[in-house]
């Protein structure tokens, strides 16, 4: 083990993974990915952290870890070039350079942290279909170069950059880094290929699981393996009735109350969260003092901290906390055509990879009786969705978002007698 040092940069402004917030601070468990993360670096023999933050997540990092150096990116128009610059005192020795958006297995990180006979390694992920990352020109044992985000047909490979980067000498990333330009976003990338002009930097192929946090949908990606690697656990402190059935991997917290008949798959139910009579949850994470209500289900969904649901279909679906569906309110996740779902992205349309997924809701927001909600939308935080609406198109944040209703009241000039007898 040569490095035992590592730059996590927590810094991202999190633009493309609204209106789920912060994704550092997504909860798997009950602990947040930046959590996770660490767990990772420190179980591949990483003794070492230094945080990278920005404004409105650096106190939040610092009282997370108070024993590790947290440094601050101003610019973050500068990408990750102004990332690792931040924290150029602390690279005078082999270092490790992480990203909290990449989700990989320990053992993978170590066979970057152990590649022989170089100056440097870079954990890389072999892609059967084009992914939108830089992808490695390799040839020789080495990498010339990243080319980021070609069209698609042009990769020059099918290994596409993981960001786990070991370098043996980082003062000479800094130094290529100081002389980038600070205009574009990829001066890393800018760096990184004068680097390989001059050095050898080998690919490590990842041949375990590996979950790239872009886009508000990968948290449904991250649950579902969150949910495959947990053992079954069920706390004495929580109160289960004797006509509920629990099935499979799950985990009750403490405080839990399960209802009668309620059935439970193969989920996390957080503390002194409430699963009511008739209930189906499935394939789930359901947070901390959240509450799905009578005769609601919840299909491979998140349901943040203090949510509520009453009689709801939840599927495929993130409710960040405090959120909470009226009854009769649905979360629809299948096209008609049962097609791929594309999702509106800052005016672009994104393939979510998959005909099955819900709405991602922001934190504090309501949804009115009966409404339905269609598969791939957003809606933001502190937004108010009125009742019996059909919700088509993305919602931004502190919005209320209702119809006009035109009702028309006429006399009634019929009477029904009472039937004397009931027809069968």
């Amino acid at each position: 083990m040569q490095a035992i040092r590592a730059v996590l940069l927590a810094a991202g402004q999190s633009k493309r993974f609204q209106p789920l917030g912060d994704k550092n601070f997504f909860k798997l468990g009950g602990r947040f990915l930046i959590e996770k993360q660490v767990e990772t670096l420190r179980k591949a023999g990483v003794k070492k952290i230094i945080f990278v933050a920005n404004k409105n997540n650096f106190t939040r990092i610092q009282k997370l870890f108070p024993k590790s150096d947290v440094v601050m990116q101003k610019n973050l128009a500068e990408g990750m070039r102004g990332a690792v610059l931040a924290a150029r005192e602390f690279l005078d020795q082999p270092t490790l350079v992480a990203s909290t958006n990449d989700v990989v297995e320990a053992s993978a990180v170590k066979k970057v942290l152990n590649a022989k006979n170089c100056d440097g390694a870079i954990l890389a992920q072999k892609v059967e279909k084009y992914f939108p990352g830089g992808y490695l020109k390799i040839g020789k044992g080495r990498i010339f170069s990243i080319v980021e985000k070609p069209q698609p047909g042009k990769e020059p490979s099918r290994f596409v950059n993981i960001v786990f980067h070991f370098f043996r000498e980082p003062q000479k990333l800094v130094d290529k880094l100081t002389k980038a330009s600070n205009k574009k976003e990829d001066g890393y990338e800018q760096a990184l290929n004068q680097l390989f002009k001059k050095q050898k930097f080998v690919a490590v192929e990842n041949s375990g699981e590996w979950i790239a946090l872009k886009f508000p949908w990968h948290a449904l990606d991250l649950t579902a393996s969150f949910l495959t690697k947990q053992k079954r656990k069920i706390s004495k402190r929580a109160q289960i009735a004797k006509t509920a059935i629990l099935e499979g991997n799950v985990v009750i917290e403490d405080g839990v109350k399960i209802f009668d008949y309620a059935i439970v798959k193969n989920a996390w139910i957080g503390k002194n969260a409430v699963i009511g009579n008739h209930s189906l949850v499935r394939d789930s994470q359901i947070s901390e003092n959240a509450v799905i209500g009578s005769g609601s289900e919840a299909a491979r969904s998140f349901v943040g901290a203090n949510s509520w649901l009453h009689r709801n279909y939840v599927g495929d679906s993130i409710l960040a906390e405090n959120v909470s569906l009226g009854s009769g309110a649905v979360c629809a996740n299948l096209r008609l055509d049962e097609e791929e779902i594309f999702v509106d992205i800052e005016g672009r349309k994104i393939g979510c990879g998959k005909n099955k997924l819900g709405c991602m809701v922001g934190r504090n927001s309501r949804i009115g009786v009966n409404t339905s909600v269609m598969p791939g939308i957003l809606i933001g935080k502190n937004s108010f969705i009125g009742s019996g609406l059909v919700v088509e198109k993305n919602i931004p944040s502190q919005t209320f978002f209702t119809a006009e209703w035109i009702n028309k009241a006429i006399k009634n000039k019929k009477v029904i007698p009472a039937r004397a007898k009931l027809n069968n």
